[in-house]
């Protein structure tokens, strides 16, 4: 698959999330996180949560974060690999780290996630990707330790959950990590007779 084919997965994502958001609050109620409907048996909310949002302004401001990383993600990275499993893990986590949570929506969990697949495997070599990792893991533990600011849940529409963030870096990093390949030759079992 080519680069711009590749970009293009990104971009089909992006214009979901628009389309989504457009298809008004019905859907957005139907596909939210929401604690009691998942504990009932609605699972699909653990990865459709972070497909629907609380507003245009929301919205808008996780497509354009969405289309930023997507130009310094890996070329080889395709939208469709990559998505589902951070969705997951951030939904799994939210739904056990969070008892309190009732209801959530939006994407910058997984907009973390997808800096710390791009920032991770490049931080050993290149110091500012290393300096911005450090940063946004700093924004999100600040993010934590301060609480919800009351300014940015008004324009968008609802409190910031610093904890979907948390989670989607952590769940970016299991992702990213780099992965040691075996040896083709270690540790084959003799041939037997």
């Amino acid at each position: 698959m080519t680069p711009r084919r590749a970009a293009g997965g990104w971009l089909l994502l992006a214009l979901a999330l628009v389309a989504l958001q457009a298809a008004g609050p019905a859907l957005t109620q139907a596909l939210r996180f929401d604690r009691e409907a998942m504990l009932a048996g609605q699972t699909w909310r653990l990865l459709s949560c972070h497909f629907v949002h609380l507003g245009w302004a929301h919205c808008l401001l996780n497509v354009a974060g969405l289309l930023m990383l997507a130009a310094i993600l890996p070329a080889r990275m395709r939208a469709w690999r990559v998505v589902p499993p951070l969705a997951a893990m951030t939904g799994l986590l939210l739904l056990a780290g969070e008892p309190e949570l009732l209801r959530y929506a939006g994407f910058s969990g997984i907009n973390y996630g997808l800096a710390m697949v791009a920032l991770l495997p490049r931080a050993r070599r290149d110091g500012l990707a290393a300096m911005l990792l450090v940063a946004l893991t700093a924004r999100a533990g600040w993010q934590i330790l301060a609480g919800p600011a009351e300014d940015a849940g008004a324009w968008l529409g609802g409190p910031v959950v610093a904890s979907a963030h948390l989670y989607g870096l952590a769940a970016g990093a299991l992702l990213a990590w780099p992965r040691r390949e075996a040896p083709a030759t270690a540790r084959r079992r003799p041939d037997c007779a």
